[in-house]
């Protein structure tokens, strides 16, 4: 999601649209801190990361085109804590 610093719109850009899933689509969003990518699926967010430019940021779509999402981080009793 957009940082606290500036107001988030549901404003997008669609990079691609899943082939066999309607619901999965890749977008980018624009903050302060720089263009945001986001992998979804209808309301859940699968990816969220940010970039320093829009190139990178397509870059990175195109290697998430074929569906393998990085697992999110298991809680640990250290970043439990925090």
């Amino acid at each position: 999601m957009a940082c606290i610093g500036c107001p988030y719109l549901q404003n997008y850009d669609l990079i691609w649209r899943g082939t066999t899933d309607p619901d999965l689509m890749c977008v980018m969003l624009w903050c302060c801190a720089g263009p945001e990518l986001q992998v979804r699926r209808g309301d859940e967010i699968l990816v969220d990361e940010f970039f320093s430019t829009k190139a990178l940021v397509y870059e990175r779509a195109e290697q998430l085109r074929d569906g393998t999402f990085p697992s999110p981080a298991p809680a640990t009793a250290e970043s439990a804590q925090r």
